[in-house]
């Protein structure tokens, strides 16, 4: 719930909330203005007493202004019945003004304690009106604490409830890294499985074209060894053939990035050694040895041959210019180039196509590269240089 919700439930509660209040506070006037009514209307009109005086003797204010009594002339002596007259008369005129005086003061008495009664109605009225605001006041702020509590209680809430989402979202990310740290770790395993299996299988290729290799150099060797002057033209273009497939089996595992340094510290060295020694220019023809054992020279098979094939792709290999896409694939696009070496670290002729890839960009690529190669590499001192030598290129080895 956030703050708004929260509020607007504020806002909806106060308007209930007030509506006892207000209530009670219409109530608590009712009674005040009824009990007022009722001390007002105890302070009626007093009753209206008549009584008349008789003064023994007739006083003058009349219409003199100075109100000065003038003494009457005096009268004659009365008689004896009109003594007890007036005796009587003086009697009666004192106990009216007693009564007068007693009614008076019943009056005040009365007065008095009406006036008493209205103080006392006031005072009860007043306690009340007190009585009732401090009521009110003591639910308002019973309502105000009641409303603080209730805030206090959903913030809390709110808290609690913000805290749980995010230890249960803490929960979650820290799932879903665990989970990623399990994908990966299973993708890595698979790979390290999938680069191991490759590896061995890498290794068992390359031992079993070792093997054959090494078995058709050995036949080979006994072969030539065996065969007929007559029939060593012959002999040598079928060896030239098999080299040539022999190099384009092993290619991979003579063009490894890891053999390149090694391999041009070889070539280096060689090359010093073949211009520190004379060649001989009739080192080409085919024959049995025979004369000075260094003026000896024999052919190209075996492992010497797929060595010298293996110093000129990486003598070529690194002029080759062209971007490789990833997605171009092992046996795609294959170029194969046919050239004819001399003993000076020449070319006879330009490189021949003796396969075209199928990607012109490519081809032309290869040949510009087998033109910059230069010196062209010969073969080690003891081997005589062959006519031809097949080189076979896949763009996949070339990528950078």
């Amino acid at each position: 719930m956030n703050d708004r919700e929260t509020n607007d439930r504020f806002r909806k509660e106060d308007r209930r909330d007030m509506v006892p209040a207000a209530v009670l506070s219409g109530c608590v006037h009712v009674i005040l203005f009824v009990g007022l009514f009722s001390v007002f209307q105890w302070t009626t009109d007093s009753e209206t007493v008549y009584a008349e005086l008789w003064a023994p003797e007739p006083v003058s204010g009349g219409n003199d202004p100075k109100g000065v009594a003038v003494k009457p002339p005096e009268a004659p002596e009365p008689k004896p019945n009109e003594i007890d007259e007036q005796r009587e008369s003086q009697e009666a005129q004192e106990a009216a003004e007693r009564e007068a005086a007693a009614q008076q003061a019943r009056m005040q008495e009365e007065a008095a304690q009406r006036e008493a009664q209205r103080q006392e109605a006031l005072a009860a009225a007043e306690r009340e009106r007190v009585e009732a605001e401090k009521a009110a006041e003591e639910a308002r702020e019973a309502e105000e604490a009641r409303r603080a509590e209730e805030a206090r209680v959903a913030a809390e809430r709110a808290e609690a409830e913000r805290i749980e989402k995010a230890r249960q979202d803490a929960i979650e990310a820290e799932r879903r890294a665990e989970e990623k740290r399990a994908q990966q770790e299973a993708e890595r395993l698979a790979q390290e499985k999938l680069a191991q299996e490759r590896k061995a299988a890498e290794e068992a290729r390359l031992q079993a074209e070792a093997r054959r290799q090494e078995e058709a150099r050995l036949a080979e060797e006994k072969r030539l060894a065996e065969a007929k002057r007559a029939e060593e033209a012959r002999i040598a273009e079928e060896k030239r053939q098999a080299e040539i497939q022999r190099v384009a089996a092993e290619k991979k595992a003579a063009e490894e990035r890891r053999e390149r340094e090694r391999i041009r510290q070889a070539i280096r060295q060689q090359e010093l050694a073949r211009l520190n020694a004379k060649i001989d220019p009739d080192s080409q023809r085919s024959g049995t040895p025979s004369g000075d054992k260094r003026n000896q020279r024999q052919n190209l098979t075996g492992s010497a041959l797929a060595s010298y094939n293996a110093r000129i792709i990486a003598c070529v290999r690194p002029n080759i210019s062209i971007d490789v896409p990833s997605s171009t694939r092992r046996g795609q696009f294959i170029a194969e180039f046919v050239v004819r070496p001399m003993p000076n670290g020449e070319l006879a002729g330009a490189p021949v196509y003796a396969k075209k890839s199928g990607w012109d960009a490519y081809d032309s690529a290869v040949r510009n590269a087998i033109l910059k190669c230069k010196p062209f590499p010969v073969p080690e001192k003891g081997y005589n240089i062959p006519k031809e030598v097949r080189l076979r290129f896949d763009p996949v080895d070339d990528r950078h």
